[in-house]
C-alpha cells in the first residue's frame, strides 16, 4: 500500500480543505497528529505552486533520513525532487550563493546554529527580501530554533508550516507560539490520522502521559482496526545479540506477510544500527527490494513502516530528556504492529506504557515480592 495517496478520494475534508481551500498567497502553520497527512499535504501544497508556475519554492526537511523520504513523495507526485533539502544545505546554498565563507565542526548543534546565525546576518547586509522564495514548506517544525524559523519567515511571502509538538526530539527547539506568530495565528489543524492502530496509540498515549500538554491520539483514530487488527509485543531477551536474532527471525516472517510494504528496525544508538546490519548480513538477510529500513530513533522521523521493531530499549535512559518522545514517534511509524526489544529492565514509563495493553494483575502476596517478577 502506498505512503502516498493515490486520489482524492483518500483524503477527508479537512486534508482536502488544507491544500485546496487555503488562498495561495497565504502562510499557514499546518498541526496534527502524527500519520494526519502532514507531509502529504504538504507535498501536494507544493504540486499546487508547480501547477501554477510558481516554481521557486523548497520543501525543508530537518534530516538527511526524512530528505529520502520527501523525495520518494516528490518523485510520487511529479515535483522536481531537487526541491527538497535539509535546513543546513539549504543555509549552506543561501550562503555560497553570496560567497560569504563558513567553516563546519561537525558537530549538529555547533554548525545549525552558526548556518542560521550567518544566514540572518547575510539576510539583514545584503536586505535579501521575502521574494528569494515563492515559497517555504516546512516539515517537523517543532525541531527548529527560533532563528532558523525567522530566516524562513524572511525569505519568503509564503511560509508553510508542518507541526506536532508531541513529536518533538531534539534539546534546542523555539519558543513556544513563535511558528503560529509567524504566520499571523493562520492555523490549519488536522484531527483526525489513518497511519497506526489503535493498540500502537494506546501505548503511545500513555508514554506521554501528561495529557494537559500532550493530547491524546486513540480517541482520533481512524485506522483499520477491524479489518486488520493492531498489536504491540514486547520481547525480553537475556543479551542485546539475542534481541538482534529475534529481530531477525521475526523480520523473515514479515517480510513474506507483508511484500511490498515497507518494515522499519530503529534503535536509540548509531553503533546498535551497525551492530544489527553486520547481524543482519551474517545471517543472509537481504533486502533486494529495499523494504527494510535500519536507522535510530531519531533518523526514522517522518517515515511509515507496516510493522516496526525497536531494539535496545533497555538503552533509552542514555537519550536523556528527549527519551519519551523518541519512543513514542518510533512507536507510531508503525501502521499494524511495533516490537519492542530489551534485556534487563526498559525504562519505568515505557513498561507502564506496555501494560495498558495487558489485564491488570492481581496484588502480589508478600511471598511475590522476593525473587524476580
Amino acid at each position: 500500500m502506498s505512503t502516498f495517496w493515490i486520489n482524492k478520494d483518500q483524503l477527508d475534508d479537512e486534508q482536502g480543505a488544507a491544500v485546496e481551500d487555503v488562498p495561495e498567497d497565504a502562510s499557514f502553520l499546518l498541526t496534527g497528529p502524527a500519520g494526519s497527512g502532514k507531509t502529504n499535504i504538504l507535498l501536494l501544497r507544493a504540486k499546487y505552486f508547480a501547477y501554477k508556475k510558481m516554481s521557486d519554492f523548497r520543501i525543508i526537511v530537518f534530516t538527511g533520513s526524512l530528505r529520502k523520504f520527501v523525495v520518494a513523495g516528490c518523485e510520487y507526485y511529479g515535483i522536481d525532487p531537487a526541491v527538497a533539502l535539509t535546513q543546513m544545505t539549504f543555509f549552506k546554498t543561501l550562503l555560497d550563493e553570496y560567497s560569504v565563507p563558513f567553516e563546519l565542526t561537525k558537530n549538529f548543534e555547533t554548525d545549525r546554529n552558526m548556518l542560521a546565525g550567518k544566514v540572518m546576518s547575510l539576510i539583514d547586509e545584503k536586505k535579501i527580501s521575502d521574494n528569494y522564495c515563492t515559497a517555504l514548506l516546512v516539515d517537523e517544525v517543532q525541531d527548529y530554533t527560533d532563528t532558523e524559523l525567522l530566516v524562513f519567515r524572511k525569505l519568503t511571502k509564503r511560509l508553510i508550516l508542518a507541526t506536532d509538538s508531541r513529536q518533538s526530539i531534539y534539546r534546542v527547539t523555539h519558543t513556544p507560539g513563535l511558528p503560529e506568530k509567524l504566520v499571523g495565528n493562520n492555523v490549519v489543524t488536522l484531527r483526525f490520522h489513518y497511519r497506526s492502530g489503535l493498540r500502537l496509540c494506546k501505548v503511545a498515549d500513555a508514554i506521554l502521559a501528561d495529557s494537559s500538554n500532550f493530547a491524546q491520539v486513540q480517541g482520533e483514530c481512524r485506522y483499520p482496526e477491524t479489518t486488520r487488527p493492531s498489536s504491540v509485543v514486547r520481547v525480553a531477551c537475556d543479551t542485546f545479540d539475542q534481541q538482534l536474532e529475534k529481530i531477525i527471525e521475526n523480520l523473515r516472517r514479515q517480510v513474506d506477510l507483508y511484500p511490498d510494504e515497507r518494515i522499519g528496525v530503529l534503535f536509540p544508538k548509531r553503533e546498535q544500527v551497525v551492530e544489527f546490519l553486520a547481524k543482519m548480513e551474517a545471517a543472509g538477510v537481504e533486502d533486494v527490494e529495499d523494504m527494510i529500513r535500519v536507522d535510530t530513533l531519531h533518523g526514522a522521523k517522518g517515515w511509515e513502516f507496516r510493522a516496526v521493531h525497536i531494539g535496545g530499549c533497555e538503552l533509552l535512559y542514555k537519550m536523556g530528556a528527549t527519551q519519551k518522545r523518541l519512543i513514542y514517534t518510533g512507536v507510531l511509524r508503525g501502521k499494524t504492529s511495533a516490537h519492542i526489544y530489551y534485556s534487563g529492565h526498559m525504562p519505568g514509563y515505557l513498561e507502564a506504557a506496555l501494560a495498558v495493553l495487558e489485564p491488570p494483575r492481581k496484588n502480589p502476596k508478600l511471598d511475590d515480592l522476593f525473587g524476580a517478577t
